[in-house]
């Protein structure tokens, strides 16, 4: 296996582990995304309209605004976390490629604690899939205006996310069975994306 091949190898459930203490490690626990949130940002970021640049976008991982450098205690544990990142974002655009109805979540694969913790990680999943619509949100217009086959609004897709992440201050409060039903709905959701903007790119 050579070096480029290994930046596309997923990470293991013990890489994921290390990834995820390196984010709730004091100092930036405050700043940073959550694994959760992480992986939701990747996945708009697979699955959108247009590419983003490394270069643009990891910063954020670490400060979600995006103004303080990253903070590593040596230029070891910075190469080893990046990669693991880079790594994590290859994974994710690999799944799209080869076979976008097999997306889930990393909340759809783990075992929590207490209702709590999971409805806490689902809500964090979709703030990060919003943020990165944020990096080319007027990109992200084209899915607002357009219609289906069948009539249907293409923004459909969309309202799981935006629901489950609770940033409309008029929305009424879900219910627990309401975030079940949404959730359940996020994998076609994101699948359906990749599929829209594959078919808006082809008709360009």
């Amino acid at each position: 296996m050579t070096p480029s091949d290994d930046l596309f190898t997923p990470l293991s459930s013990e890489e994921l582990d290390e990834l995820e203490d390196f984010l709730l490690l004091d100092g930036h626990e405050d700043k940073s995304m959550t694994l959760d949130m992480l992986d939701g940002f990747l996945a708009a970021l697979a699955v959108g309209p247009s590419p983003v640049m490394p270069s643009e976008w990891l910063p954020m991982v670490l400060d979600v605004e995006g103004r303080t450098p990253p903070s590593f205690v040596s230029p070891e544990e910075a190469s080893r976390i990046t990669t693991l990142i880079i790594r994590y974002m290859n994974a994710t655009a690999g799944v799209f490629e080869d076979d976008p109805d097999s997306y889930q979540p990393l909340c759809d694969q783990c075992v929590f604690g207490d209702p709590e913790e999971e409805e806490f990680a689902v809500k964090a999943w979709a703030l990060g899939f919003i943020l990165g619509m944020e990096l080319r949100w007027d990109d992200w217009i084209p899915v607002f205006d357009a219609v289906d086959e069948e009539g249907d609004s293409e923004v459909l897709l969309l309202t799981p996310i935006f629901l489950l992440s609770e940033t409309d201050e008029n929305q009424p409060e879900l219910t627990e069975e309401d975030r079940e039903s949404w959730r359940e709905l996020i994998p076609e959701s994101v699948s359906g994306l990749y599929r829209f903007w594959q078919k808006f790119r082809s008709q360009e």
